[in-house]
C-alpha cells in the first residue's frame, strides 16, 4: 500500500497542516508516502509542484495545476488522498482519475448554510462538492456533527464517509505548569477569522459592550486576521468601547504564550466542522467559553463553558469565570483533560485502519 496525500495548500494553515501531519505520522510508521502540495516545509516526502496563486481566483485555478502536476508523475499510487474537494477536483481532472482508490477529506459544508453572496463562487463550489461525492471511493470527515450535516446536505450514503478526528499540535500547544502569570485586569483572549459570518466575530464586540456596561473590569484582545477590513473597530467606536484592542497575527512562536496568559478564552462560532482555537487554548489550561453550535458541543465536551452564540449567554459565562476563581480554575483543569484526546498520532492510526479496509 501506498499512498499520495493531495493539496492545494501549503502547509502552514488549516488544512494545509491536516495533510502534512497525517502524512508526516505515516511516514514515520514506515507507510511509502507522497505529499503533493503548493508550498511549505520541505520532509522526505513532499513534493512542492509550481502553483501560480491569484488570491481572488485561488480556488479555480487551483484544481488545473493539481491535475497538471499528476499527469506529469510517471508513478501510480494504491490510495490518492485529497485533502480539500478542490484537490480531489484537481485529481479528477487528471489521468490518475482511474487509478488506486481515491479519498476526499470534506471538513465541512459551511458554504451552503451561509451561501456565498457571488453566484459564480457558490455555483462552482458545488461543483468541486459534488464531483468530491459522486467520484470518490471514500469520504473521510472530522467529526461525527460534520457526518450527519454531510449527509443531511447532500444525501450522501452515511456508510460512503468515516469520522476521523483531527489532532493538535501538543508540542505548540500545552500548559507550561511552570510559568505563571496574573494580569492587571480580567484577560479574555481570541483567536480565529475575523472577517467570514459564520466565525460571528461581532459577538466578541457585543459581549465586550455587555461587559462594560455592567462596569466590569476586564481587557479582550482580538488577535487573527486584519480587523481593519471588518467592521469590527467601527462597533467599537461606536459603543465607545475603552477595554477592546485588535492584536492582529499572533506569530507561531508566541501562541503557547497568548493563549495561556489569558483568563478566558472566546469563541461565539456560529458553526464549525471540527474547532482548533477553543481546543488549542485548552490544551494551554486557558479557561474556554465556546458556542457549542456545529461540531463545538461534540469535540469540546465538558472541556469548556458552552452555551449557544448569543452575546448575552457568552457574556454570562464569561461572568461566571470572573466571579468565580474556583470554576476558572476547573475549567482550565478540564480543558487540558479534553484537550489530551485528540492526537495526530491517533488521527494517524484511525486513517491507517481505513486504508486498510478499503484496500481488501
Amino acid at each position: 500500500m501506498n499512498i499520495q496525500f493531495l493539496s492545494c495548500l501549503e502547509g502552514k494553515f488549516g488544512i494545509g497542516q491536516y495533510s502534512e501531519r497525517l502524512a508526516q505520522g505515516m511516514y514515520r510508521n514506515g507507510l511509502e508516502i507522497l505529499l503533493s502540495r503548493k508550498k511549505g516545509t520541505e520532509f522526505p516526502f513532499t513534493n512542492h509542484y509550481h502553483h501560480r496563486s491569484l488570491k481572488n481566483l485561488r480556488n479555480y485555478i487551483a484544481p488545473f495545476y493539481m491535475s497538471r502536476e499528476l499527469n506529469q508523475q510517471h508513478r501510480e499510487y494504491s490510495i490518492y488522498h485529497a485533502d480539500n474537494i478542490d484537490a480531489f477536483t484537481g485529481f479528477y481532472w487528471s489521468n490518475k482519475n482511474k487509478t488506486g482508490k481515491n479519498i476526499v477529506t470534506i471538513h465541512d459544508v459551511i458554504p451552503l448554510h451561509f451561501k456565498n453572496t457571488n453566484p459564480l463562487i457558490h455555483q462552482y463550489y458545488l461543483y468541486q462538492l459534488n464531483t468530491s461525492i459522486k467520484q470518490s471511493d471514500l469520504i473521510i470527515t472530522v467529526s461525527e456533527t460534520s457526518k450527519i450535516d454531510l449527509v443531511n446536505m447532500t444525501n450522501v450514503s452515511p456508510d460512503k464517509v468515516k469520522v476521523v478526528y483531527n489532532g493538535i499540535d501538543h508540542s505548540t500547544f500545552y500548559w507550561d505548569k511552570n510559568f505563571k502569570t496574573q494580569n492587571e485586569k480580567f484577560t479574555i483572549r481570541y483567536l480565529g477569522g475575523l472577517g467570514v459570518v459564520h466565525k460571528n466575530a461581532v459577538a466578541l464586540i457585543e459581549v465586550a459592550r455587555i461587559l462594560e456596561e455592567k462596569g466590569l473590569d476586564f481587557s479582550m484582545e482580538i488577535g487573527s486576521g486584519n480587523a481593519a477590513y471588518t467592521n469590527l473597530p467601527e462597533l467599537v467606536e461606536k459603543y465607545q468601547l475603552q477595554n477592546v484592542s485588535f492584536v492582529g497575527y499572533v506569530d507561531d512562536k508566541d501562541l503557547q504564550q497568548f493563549l495561556q496568559t489569558a483568563d478566558a478564552f472566546l469563541y461565539p462560532s456560529k458553526f464549525e466542522g471540527f474547532g482548533f482555537p477553543p481546543l488549542e487554548a485548552m490544551a494551554c489550561g486557558t479557561a474556554t467559553v465556546s458556542s457549542n453550535e456545529g461540531s463545538l458541543g461534540e469535540v469540546l465536551k465538558n472541556g469548556a463553558l458552552l452555551s449557544t452564540s448569543a452575546p448575552e449567554e457568552l457574556a454570562e459565562n464569561i461572568i461566571k469565570l470572573m466571579e468565580d476563581e474556583n470554576l476558572k480554575k476547573e475549567y482550565e483543569l478540564k480543558g487540558i483533560e479534553t484537550a489530551k484526546k485528540y492526537t495526530w498520532e491517533k488521527a494517524t492510526k484511525d486513517l491507517e485502519s481505513i486504508y486498510e479496509n478499503l484496500m481488501l
